[in-house]
């Protein structure tokens, strides 16, 4: 299983699994492709509610005030969905796959917190192409339905929170303070399924610009006029060790496949930055309950340098994003039918990944037990 950008992935393989479109007039209108416009009055980032850690009580601001102003603001972010009893809400995705603009609508389902974490995430792009990720907090389940056909896998999340390679305390001891938020934790986190999996890939594989207040239109039914919602704007580009690891596999990709086609060297070259990767990510969370409205996953747009001379230039949004998450129609804290979170696979052979992620993870943790002892060993003793 791939651990960067686990999401974005899912998505683009379905997307571009099928080139039909699928059109629901009976579903909402979703976050509208207009500009984002500053807001007429900045808002303070708001601090979640404190929770409960294996070292007790900690407050979540504290926990993450170490952190630039723009990963505060997902961190938060993904701290409120914690919170949230439940979330309900409806979703649409727009993905670009090689000139064609592939659309698909879905469902997204969320109850509990921690290891009561239920997830349910419906994604549809044509008869063919489907997307289906149900949590009951023991196992997660993937089942895709594509045209070439369909694959069931299971994740057992009991397992991979009871591997003592993967245990909280190593990991307070691998990161001081970061423990206090869950999210942080993005070897267990990101395999929870649903947002709080895409917001902690997200945490991981970038590094967020400071955010900036706007207002977001988002289309209403029946013709109305839009709404404007303020939302907080940050964008994150890739972190350096993530990029370069990500360059070297598509690097060795490709000249596996040169290799193969040809022995000429200049087609062995390696391709920097596929077409097919974002450069960047935009993302749009709302002022009042932090919940993530828009992801956009693009090029890169956002120039590196800002206007000393006056306020900061301000985000956009993109006119040609790689892919689009817009989640719309959000219920908190409503009832949610207990059946939603069952799930069976049926007849067809199901495979079980959690040996495979495990291991996986396991490298993870000696990789960054590895850096941070490098990183220690270079400071200066008294």
């Amino acid at each position: 299983m791939k651990k960067s950008l686990p999401c974005f992935t899912a998505l683009s393989a379905l997307m571009a699994a099928s080139l039909a479109i699928a059109q629901s007039p009976q579903l909402p209108a979703a976050v509208a492709s207009s500009p984002a416009v500053p807001a007429t009055k900045a808002a303070a980032l708001p601090n979640p509610q404190p929770l409960e850690t294996g070292q007790g009580r900690a407050s979540t601001a504290q926990a993450i005030d170490q952190f630039a102003p723009g990963d505060q603001l997902l961190i938060k972010a993904a701290s409120q969905l914690e919170h949230r009893a439940s979330i309900a809400a409806r979703l649409q995705y727009n993905v670009s796959v090689s000139g064609q603009t592939l659309k698909g609508y879905g469902s997204y389902w969320q109850q509990g917190s921690g290891d009561e974490l239920k997830i349910r995430l419906e994604l549809v792009a044509s008869k063919e192409a489907e997307l289906l990720e149900v949590s009951n907090g023991r196992f997660l389940w993937i089942d895709r339905r594509l045209p070439i056909g369909r694959t069931v896998t299971r994740y057992d999340l009991h397992q991979l929170r009871a591997d003592p390679a993967l245990a909280p305390p190593g990991f307070d001891k691998l990161d001081p303070g970061k423990a206090n938020w869950s999210a942080v934790q993005p070897l267990l986190t990101a395999h929870s399924g649903g947002l709080p999996s895409l917001l902690a890939s997200l945490h991981e594989n970038f590094s967020f610009r400071p955010p900036q207040p706007m207002q977001l239109a988002l289309a209403q039914p029946n013709a109305a006029p839009d709404l404007k919602v303020p939302v907080f704007a940050t964008v994150g580009q890739w972190k350096p060790d993530k990029l370069a690891s990500l360059l070297a596999k598509s690097d060795a990709e490709a000249n596996a496949i040169s290799a193969a086609s040809s022995a000429n060297t200049e087609q062995a070259k390696p391709k920097r930055i596929p077409a097919r990767l974002p450069q960047e990510v935009l993302l749009l969370v709302g002022q009042a309950d932090l919940f993530p409205y828009r992801i956009e996953y693009r090029k890169l747009e956002t120039p590196a340098v800002t206007n000393d001379n006056g306020p900061p230039i301000p985000y956009q949004l993109s006119i040609h994003p790689l892919v689009v998450l817009e989640l719309s129609h959000v219920v908190f804290d409503g009832p949610i039918a207990a059946g939603q979170f069952e799930y069976s696979p049926g007849d067809i052979d199901w495979v079980d990944q959690t040996a495979s992620l495990l291991e996986h993870l396991r490298r993870e943790r000696e990789a960054q037990v590895a850096t941070r002892s490098e990183g220690q060993s270079a400071l200066p003793t008294r």
